[in-house]
């Protein structure tokens, strides 16, 4: 026989004690204030001055209700950044009729784009050549709805345009081809080539590239960037329209490209491989015959210390985005490399010798 185990007996306390449990109520949940109606901003249009295809035009775009333009109600003005007084005058100006920017073909309705291209023609060049501060100016009933009512314009965009002196022999175009013509050019801060926008390759500033050709692109305007070349093409940071650029062309090097691009766009009439330059005073700043000292490999030729000089500094960077000579910028204390919002920063030189320099904040 099987003995059946013995079982502990529960303790008093555990036997004649009882838990309760009280019912809870849900507190009910606050009670949220209405929410005011949003009353939306009314519409409004914006506009700028820029260039496509090689020339210029002026585009406008507005979210909303559809409207329509009127070329007879835009003018422009122009004042020299070259020193010359400063005064600003009017540019006459040769207004095309709008056309429908296609590139926001959608349903049409509450909430659509529309955008508006204005072809432009400057016929008549400023005095002197150089470069100039240009403002569009939007007159009352420049847009309006298809009710004919008007419809708000915002801002008053200004844009930089080189105008070059190409008269006579076109003194700029001799310079440029003497200086780099069946040449080999190196880029301070790195050299880029391109055919216009359907491909790039970027090279670090030891590799040279062979200049085959420089010409004068008569009747074609192109945004053009200062400052080193693998940087170009950033919408944030200085540009300016060309007239008249110098077209240079060039052979691609043996060496590896540290970055490159590519694009279904057409290369349409760019220099290919090349690039664009306006006159002697950016080739100055942005290419040499003179081959640089060593520089480190890879992504450590970018880095900057004490007592570097400007010219090392300028071979790692670049000089400073802006319109200057590089003899002018040779005599700045501090320069400014400012590629748009969170990247900026600055390089500080006593006698002839970084002392300081900042990093770019980032984005917050």
């Amino acid at each position: 026989m099987v003995a059946a185990s013995a079982r502990p007996a529960p303790s008093p306390a555990a036997a004649h004690s009882t838990v309760a449990y009280a019912a809870k109520t849900p507190a009910p949940a606050p009670r949220k204030a209405p929410r005011s109606a949003v009353t939306p901003p009314p519409q409004s249009a914006s506009y700028n001055l820029g260039a496509q295809d090689g020339a210029f035009l002026v585009s406008v775009s507005s979210f909303g209700k559809k409207y329509t333009v009127d070329r007879t109600k835009v003018h422009f003005t122009v004042r020299s950044l070259e020193g010359r007084g400063g005064t600003r005058a009017s540019l006459h100006a040769d207004v095309g009729d709008p056309v429908l920017d296609r590139s926001f073909d959608q349903e049409r309705g509450p909430g659509t784009v529309t955008g508006w291209h204005l072809p432009i023609v400057f016929p008549d060049r400023p005095e002197h050549p150089g470069m100039y501060d240009v403002a569009v100016v939007a007159d009352s009933g420049f847009a309006r709805y298809d009710n004919g009512s008007v419809l708000h314009v915002e801002g008053a965009p200004h844009v930089n345009v080189y105008w070059p002196d190409d008269t006579g022999d076109d003194a700029g175009l001799r310079a440029v081809r003497g200086a780099v013509e069946n040449h080999t050019v190196y880029g301070y801060g790195g050299i880029e080539l391109s055919c216009g926008p359907s491909s790039s390759k970027a090279y670090l500033a030891n590799v040279g590239v062979v200049v085959s050709s420089v010409e004068r692109r008569h009747g074609s305007v192109q945004q053009l960037w200062t400052g080193a070349m693998p940087s170009w093409g950033n919408d944030a940071a200085y540009s300016y329209f060309a007239v008249d650029p110098l077209a240079v062309k060039a052979t691609y090097p043996s060496a590896a490209s540290f970055g490159s691009g590519s694009s279904s766009a057409p290369a349409g009439d760019a220099p290919c491989p090349g690039f664009f330059l306006a006159d002697p005073w950016q080739l100055d700043a942005t290419l040499t015959t003179t081959k640089p000292p060593p520089l480190p490999a890879g992504s450590d030729q970018y880095t900057i210390a004490f007592g570097m000089s400007r010219a090392d500094v300028a071979w790692r960077r670049g000089y400073p985005q802006g319109y200057a000579t590089r003899a002018a910028m040779n005599t700045r204390a501090v320069w400014l490399y400012d590629d748009g919002p969170g990247d900026q920063y600055t390089v500080t030189f006593r006698n002839g010798r970084v002392v300081a320099f900042t990093v770019p904040p980032g984005l917050p």
